[in-house]
């Protein structure tokens, strides 16, 4: 078998691994190996493409590590950010409907958007234009208590 398929069979696992695994390092030594393959080509020694593969690897770990690394921790950020309902709770909305009591239901605008809401007793009653600030919400109804 010749040199030059034996670095790319090398390359084509090491990938697999790198799929099935996520390993950072199995991605730098496939680039050693793909990198071998130039002078596996041209019949250079074997020691030269190991020099050649060990610096392509190591060359692929400084470059694509940072990259990689960063990568991931804006997708793992990304994760946290508030979205849907969730990114609901803080806001600030107007009364457009009173909530008169526990258990009692008024509508809150914010952005414009009617929404069903509730206060807890200790917070009632919340007149007409009055702003609130959402602190949780139940399905669609916003629960809500006095910007003050």
């Amino acid at each position: 078998m010749t040199p030059w398929l034996i670095w790319l069979i090398a390359t084509i696992v090491l990938l697999t691994v790198e799929v099935l695994s996520g390993a950072i390092v199995a991605l730098c030594l496939s680039v050693g190996c793909l990198a071998a393959i130039i002078p596996a080509a041209i019949d250079a020694p074997i020691v030269v493409q190991f020099v050649v593969a060990s610096v392509g690897a190591i060359a692929a770990f400084f470059i694509l590590f940072p990259i990689i690394r960063k990568y991931k921790l804006n997708k793992a950020k990304g994760d946290k950010e508030k979205s849907n309902m969730d990114a609901m709770i803080g806001r600030v909305g107007c009364v457009a409907e009173p909530i008169v009591a526990e258990g009692q239901r008024g509508r809150v605008t914010i952005d414009g958007v009617s929404w069903l809401a509730e206060a807890e007793a200790e917070y009632c009653p919340i007149q007409n234009g009055e702003s609130v600030e959402i602190i949780s919400f139940d399905s669609i109804v916003l629960i809500v208590k006095p910007k003050r």
